[in-house]
């Protein structure tokens, strides 16, 4: 059964970011990953550590692996923004517990550089979709990808986790193939209702 349908024709990314924190407010971003397909069905690769002008404290290196030095010499977020937003704006982007936490920090990002948030054709977030959908157990995304047979190497790093939200979409759709039948606003609709 052909279950892509609603995405063709689209650019569709997974997007993922890894931070100093959980508070978009206070904490920045110190990398981000945009993995998927253009338009045209080629692949697409954007990814880069972020220099968040501050240090890194040791606990969220502990999740992410990300050090100081690590982050020295690439950057802040406002000499990434331009491929960020080249690739965004209007794009389908695909996260897991993207519009509470990724999102949330991009647009926080944009707000203290001074530049508009990009605006994406739409944005499918694993996390609500499988919530929604009631997709049995636990709904964190390494619990998710091992339900759904996504080997899931280099957690908590963006390109990795990007990746991994991509293909944990793709199973999804795969399995519940009835809830993604129509358009893209169509399933959007469904979902969120």
């Amino acid at each position: 059964m052909y279950v892509s349908g609603m995405l063709d024709g689209m650019r569709v990314l997974g997007f993922d970011l890894e931070t100093t924190g959980f508070d978009p407010r206070t904490e920045r971003v110190v990398e981000f990953a945009l993995v998927g397909s253009d338009v045209d069905g080629r692949h697409m690769n954007i990814q880069s550590l972020v220099n968040p002008g501050r240090r890194i404290p040791q606990n969220a290196t502990a999740v992410h692996g990300i050090t100081d030095s690590d982050v020295r010499g690439s950057g802040l977020f406002e000499s990434h923004f331009r491929d960020l937003s080249e690739a965004i704006s209007d794009s389908v982007i695909v996260g897991h517990n993207v519009l509470d936490f990724d999102w949330r920090f991009l647009e926080m990002e944009c707000l203290r550089a001074g530049v508009e948030v990009p605006v994406p054709r739409a944005i499918l977030d694993t996390l609500v979709i499988s919530r929604r959908l009631m997709v049995p157990g636990r709904h964190r995304l390494g619990d998710l990808c091992q339900r759904f047979g996504i080997p899931l190497d280099g957690a908590h790093r963006a390109g990795a986790d990007a990746s991994a939200t991509l293909l944990l979409l793709w199973k999804i759709m795969k399995s519940y193939p009835e809830k993604f039948e129509g358009s893209l606003d169509d399933v959007l609709d469904s979902l969120s209702n």
